[in-house]
């Protein structure tokens, strides 16, 4: 009867140990959250020192031309954006640019899969998902 009942006890203690584990893990969670928020705000920071700022270059270094990158700022600040809005911005933050360069250099990057411009009778524009990726990733943020 005593091996019985060690081996019971051990099924119970067995039991209680993976009852343990469990609300260990709950336990850890919110600290292991907070870690990798810790990490990603040391990137943001890092990110900050090295490039001045939150810029293309970080993600998008093959961009060279400078209202190329004025562009990509723009989309990234908001999504779905038509020509003479874009346009509207480019100058207002570069002080002239034409419609004509700011089509030129839109096309250019739909060609380079930086920018995707939707269908329709007024075209938006807004980054392509991979380059969302890029940047959500440099961040640490998953989306």
């Amino acid at each position: 009867m005593a091996e019985e009942e060690l081996a019971e006890e051990i099924k119970r203690l067995n039991a209680r140990i993976g009852e343990l584990e469990s609300a260990i893990s709950k336990l850890v969670e919110p600290f292991q959250r907070a870690q990798d928020t810790a990490k990603n705000y040391y990137r943001l920071v890092q990110i900050l020192a090295e490039q001045g700022g939150l810029t293309p270059d970080a993600i998008l270094p093959e961009v060279k031309d400078p209202i190329s990158k004025e562009i990509v700022r723009i989309l990234l600040d908001g999504r779905g954006q038509n020509i003479s809005q874009i346009t509207e911005r480019v100058r207002s933050k570069r002080g002239t640019a034409s419609r004509r360069i700011v089509r030129e250099k839109l096309a250019d990057l739909v060609g380079q899969d930086i920018v995707v411009a939707s269908s329709g009778t007024i075209k938006e524009y807004s980054l392509s998902q991979e380059v969302l990726d890029k940047w959500s990733h440099l961040l640490g943020i998953r989306i």
